[in-house]
């Protein structure tokens, strides 16, 4: 289930190699000599620079070791990632000079090189750029951060989409249970762990309110081979998977519910001080309502007819008619299916 999400961090690497590939033999013929060993120096330096050090920000910091460097504390992860980091570009331009060069004693010749105090200060401006935009990615999410920069939702506008509410049950309990601290340690892992499965069905996670979390599609994605809902029930096959280690560390296994609805909505940037992309319709109230009869009704997951009659469920899913709903809010019933494995 990890695919999804070594796709999205390869697809950075290349990126982040491609920039500097682009940018340093320019550098380096501006502050060296202008000529076609330094223009290939620079290459061969910032391919492997950028890898190491790309390599390290996505599939170590930010990957299989970063429940480690969060226990560290920002100053000393900071120092610490500073120090590898530096140390990676001091090997990689070290390599490259001996790749270049075919001479094994460049590899301790190049850390006295003159050029290296131009090299270090370029090499620094570049690095906090590119973890600055990687933090970016992951505080707001990459869809989110690409919307801004193209300015798609500066003015107001209507889109078809769906929208899954996802609802930890019992959560008042299991926090006087775990007591806050632990609870959210609980929450943190379980928004984690249904993460691949929302990059996986190719959704976005719209928001986080309290233990709820909101997962959107535009509407021909989350209704292709019933994204949307394989998206549910992946989500239980990963917490099912990961049963042992939830009893070991919190002595319980989450449990969730879910509501599925989907249609027009406005969409826009709001706000001055905190700025974000903000869907509004009925159509959000309905999938919360939705949500909320699951949980009263003990429903895994209540789909609106209105969706259901657009998709073919996955196999294995049966789905059961719940009638016509009379929701909190709303004047007109809401035809409604529960689904389950």
């Amino acid at each position: 289930m990890a695919r999804a999400r070594t796709r999205i961090r390869l697809r950075q690497l290349v990126a982040i190699v491609f920039v500097a590939c682009a940018t340093t033999p320019v550098f380096n013929i501006l502050t060296s000599r202008a000529s076609l060993h330094e223009a290939v120096q620079g290459l061969v330096d910032a391919g492997l620079i950028s890898l190491l050090v790309g390599g390290y920000f996505l599939f170590v910091h930010d990957g299989w070791a970063r429940s480690w460097f969060q226990r560290l504390g920002f100053r000393t992860d900071l120092g610490l990632s500073s120090a590898i980091v530096l140390g990676l570009f001091l090997l990689g331009r070290a390599v490259g000079q001996v790749v270049t060069t075919g001479d094994p004693r460049r590899l301790l010749w190049s850390f006295g090189d003159a050029h290296l105090l131009y090299a270090l200060p370029f090499f620094a401006v570049v690095a906090v750029t590119v973890q600055f935009i990687l933090q970016m990615n992951r505080m707001i999410g990459a869809s989110v951060l690409g919307y801004f920069v193209a300015g798609v939702y500066h003015r107001p506008k209507a889109e078809d989409r769906v929208f899954l509410f996802v609802d930890l049950a019992g959560s008042t309990q299991l926090a006087e249970r775990l007591g806050s601290a632990r609870y959210f340690e609980l929450l943190r892992r379980f928004v984690d762990d249904l993460t691949e499965a929302v990059l996986e069905t190719g959704g976005e996670i719209y928001q986080y309110a309290g233990d709820e979390v909101v997962i959107t599609w535009r509407m021909d994605a989350g209704l292709r081979e019933a994204a949307c809902i394989r998206c549910f029930f992946d989500i239980r096959a990963v917490i099912r998977r990961e049963a042992a280690r939830y009893e070991r560390d919190f002595g319980v296994v989450p449990a969730f519910r879910g509501g599925l609805h989907g249609g027009p909505v406005t969409a826009g940037e709001l706000g001055d001080l905190r700025r974000q992309i903000v869907f509004v319709g009925d159509i959000l109230n309905t999938a919360a309502r939705l949500e909320e009869y699951a949980k009263r009704t003990g429903h895994d997951l209540v789909v609106s007819g209105a969706v259901l009659g657009k998709i073919s469920l996955p196999p294995g899913v049966r789905a059961t008619s719940c009638g016509e709903l009379a929701l909190r809010g709303k004047e007109a019933t809401v035809a409604a299916y529960g689904l389950a494995l």
